[in-house]
């Protein structure tokens, strides 16, 4: 761990304070065309209640009810809990469908019917009383869970446990005589004791505590702004009851529950009774018979072609052409994907749907989408295990389930919803990956501004391949959008020039680690500020008020250091960085094995040049001469063709011009120009390339240009370039090249420097010629932390 001497606040342009990352909520209220987009059932966010900046709901089921009246019921899935029933419009999503701002999160347009305050849904041996630290997270899950939810058609089932118990509820909207209703329909697994369920709050000015047994109702309770409520009931079990408690809170208490014997509530904001037996007329049925599957929702695949690479060279990029026109105006901001063993691809989008894509052959001719889901929550990574999809969104891991086999996912299943979510939009939760013991790995954002609030922001984050726990792995990053986890479970991560990193950096992470975005550290640190000295939480609200200290700016107290990366990129190189995959296909040319980093910021691919010295690991990394129209960010190779895809989006500082593209990165068998391995040495470096080199301009010392300087760690954003020689002034040192020799292979270049030393950055620009007379010319950016004893 290094120690560095904080710097005054640097003069950037505020554009950079969210070029971390690509991202902020993109509405789905209408497609780029002004079509209205079709959604499924489910919309899945972090929901603000109408005129309010509050959030109802952290992670957000937003279920849609009724054929021909707008209707919606929000659900919150960590406290297991009916947020807010609304009619009229659906969500304001703000100007945010193709650029970046900071946006709050969607807010409901609608006039509400009822709501309910946060607090449990079902009460917890008695209490509704909120039992979690710092009121954040799901429920304990001995109190309550949320397991998923089932569609058959455009009807929704929840399904969660309490106390163990499983539960099937569905929401429904009905319109009898121009009476509008809204219904819960329940069924439990088993026969329960004691129940207490959370119906309503705001009620005032009514006194309530009466018998709701079988078929009752409706009783009317006032709300608040001169509204009333009617609730009845359907098939209730015995001893049920209405009682208000806790100052407006209407509550359902059930002295005992029945197994597979469904009951209902009823609301309506109109108490005339007619309605309300109306309804109960319509017997429920039993809830698992829709939990088998239904019919299809987007039964069209849709086709198109691909395009296929023309360039002359050892590697082209071909394009799977993304279904731009489809009937349901969707879009295709590309955030993670991963291949079936036969080679077919599920690929998500940011907007929340994932499609399966098919002939992917050689030349792309007829590639069909199907879509397979829709409503998750910002996914920007996607696991195929065991043939399943496994979908990382904001909220949770979903598993996704075909239960009747017709190309659609009728089951969402919730692998897993430990991570908190706040509603700040810049903690995305991004890549997905598993090691070779089935864990699942992905990485959690830090919020901007980097006011840390929640224990899971600018975190990498385990999750069991059972989806039963999850863990804190590493801290201390800032935008970690991509990483991955190699075949020896290497685990890497990527982060982007802002507070605290100085520029654009991959990292190699070890259990434990501390990688340099202070207010993320998510533990102890000890701190120096001016002559004071003292240990403190940096990401803990409470701990920073305490030691009156904001933790990001240039002034924040200086840690005594941090995990430095594997390899440091400047901000031309990679301005937003993506993530990173192993070549592990031997069908790929010279770089098997080694691994790749994808730049989001400046759509480009680099091999990562590792080295290793007595234990301390340090790369450089050389651009592929190729170029994609959209930020890249999940690479995986196929397991049928064994080439490279690549995916990605267009959205916030980078220089794409597609909202969202996939790749096939094709290697031609063409001879391959490029830096293979990279040493730093006491005595000047030595470049290996996959190619013999041509002997004259390859030993000839005025081929080549080395640069290098050092980064300045401090919560000031991003960081000068400054002299390693002379620390204090900013500039680069040119070094002298002594001279230069090629191997007796022809492959690798021996470049004697005068003055040698680590630096955070060493540059290598070269030109060059192949042994076929075709020129190389290139940079290699290095980070060097220490020196080999002499070149070999």
């Amino acid at each position: 761990m290094k120690s560095r001497i904080a710097l005054p606040r640097l003069s950037l342009h505020f554009l950079f304070a969210t070029a971390c990352l690509l991202l902020a909520h993109l509405p789905l209220a209408a497609a780029p065309s002004g079509k209205e987009i079709i959604r499924g059932p489910v919309f899945s966010g972090t929901i603000r209640g109408p005129g309010s900046n509050d959030a109802i709901a952290m992670k957000g089921l937003v279920v849609t009810l009724g054929d021909t009246t707008k209707a919606y019921a929000c659900y919150d899935a960590d406290l297991l809990r009916l947020s807010m029933v609304w009619t009229g419009d659906f969500l304001e999503f703000g100007n945010t469908q193709s650029q970046i701002a900071w946006p709050p999160p969607p807010q409901v347009k609608g006039s509400a019917m009822f709501h309910t305050g946060t607090a449990p849904g079902w009460a917890g041996n008695g209490s509704l009383k909120d039992p979690r630290p710092g009121e954040q997270g799901p429920l304990p899950g001995d109190w309550a869970h949320y397991e998923g939810l089932f569609l058959n058609g455009s009807r929704v089932i929840l399904n969660y446990t309490l106390n163990g118990t499983g539960v099937l509820e569905s929401p429904s909207f009905h319109v009898v005589s121009n009476q509008s209703i809204f219904t819960r329909t329940f069924q439990f697994e088993d026969s329960t004791g004691p129940q207490t369920l959370l119906l309503a709050d705001g009620v005032q000015n009514t006194s309530l505590a009466t018998d709701f047994a079988g078929d009752s109702g409706p009783f009317t309770v006032n709300l608040s702004g001169n509204r009333s409520l009617a609730i009845g009931g359907a098939s209730l079990p015995a001893g049920a009851r209405l009682e208000l408690i806790d100052e407006g809170r209407l509550v359902l208490k059930l002295s005992r529950v029945v197994a597979h014997q469904p009951f209902r509530i009823l609301f309506s904001n109109d108490p005339h009774p007619a309605g309300f037996v109306s309804i109960r007329e319509q017997p429920s049925g039993d809830l698992r018979e829709h939990c088998k599957g239904g019919p299809a929702q987007w039964p069209e695949p849709v086709t198109t072609q691909g395009r296929i690479g023309t360039e002359d060279g050892a590697y082209v990029v071909d394009a799977l052409t993304e279904p731009l026109e489809n009937p349901w105006n969707t879009q295709t901001f590309f955030g993670g994907f991963d291949f079936f063993p036969d080679g077919r691809a599920a690929i998500c989008t940011f907007h929340g749907d994932v499609w399966i894509v098919s002939g992917i052959d050689a030349n792309f001719d007829r590639l069909t989408w199907k879509r397979y889901a829709s409503g998750l929550f910002q996914p920007l990574g996607l696991k195929v295990v065991n043939e399943k999809v496994y979908v990382l969104g904001r909220d949770q891991i979903t598993r996704l389930h075909d239960l009747n086999g017709d190309g659609e996912a009728d089951h969402y299943e919730n692998f897993n919803n430990d991570s908190i979510v706040t509603a700040n939009y810049h903690e995305f939760s991004m890549d997905l990956h598993t090691d070779t013991g089935g864990n699942f790995y992905y990485a959690k954002g830090a919020p901007w501004e980097p006011q840390v609030t929640s224990p899971h922001q600018g975190t990498l984050l385990k999750v069991s391949r059972d989806g039963s726990t999850l863990e804190v792995v590493a801290t201390g990053f800032r935008a970690p959008n991509g990483m991955t986890v190699g075949p020896k479970n290497q685990i890497t991560v990527s982060d982007n020039q802002g507070h605290w990193i100085p520029a654009s950096k991959l990292s190699w992470v070890e259990p434990g680690g501390f990688y340099g975005m202070t207010p993320a550290a998510q533990r102890d640190l000890l701190l120096r500020r001016q002559d004071d000295e003292f240990t403190a939480n940096p990401s803990d609200p409470l701990v920073r008020s305490r030691f009156n200290f904001k933790g990001w700016d240039a002034d924040s107290p200086m840690p005594e250091g941090y995990d430095e990366p594997l390899c440091w990129l400047p901000m031309n190189m990679d301005n937003s960085s993506g993530g990173q995959v192993f070549v592990t296909s031997d069908r790929w040319g010279p770089f098997q094995d080694q691994l790749l980093f994808m730049s989001y910021g400046k759509c480009r691919l680099f091999a990562v040049l590792a080295d290793e010295i007595d234990g301390t690991r340090q790369a450089a990394m050389v651009q592929f001469p190729l170029r994609f129209d959209s930020g890249i960010m999940r690479g995986r190779f196929n397991p049928i063709d064994g080439q490279l895809y690549v995916c990605g989006l267009k959205g916030w500082q980078t220089s794409a011009t597609r909202d969202g593209g996939f790749y096939r990165v094709r290697y031609t068998g063409k001879p391959v120009r490029m830096p293979v391995g990279f040493t730093p040495a006491e005595t000047g470096l030595k470049i290996d390339f996959a190619t013999r080199l041509d002997p004259e301009t390859a030993a000839d010392p005025d081929s080549y240009s080395v640069e290098r300087w050092n980064y300045s760690w401090s919560g000031a954003y991003g960081s000068p370039e400054f002299s390693a020689t002379q620390p204090a002034e900013r500039k680069r040192d040119r070094l002298d090249i002594r001279s230069a020799r090629l191997t007796d292979d022809g492959r690798s270049v021996l470049l004697e420097i005068a003055d040698m030393k680590p630096a955070d950055q060493i540059k290598v620009r070269f030109n060059i010629d192949a042994a076929d007379g075709e020129t190389i010319r290139d940079e290699i950016y290095a980070t060097v932390y220490r020196l080999h004893p002499a070149l070999e």
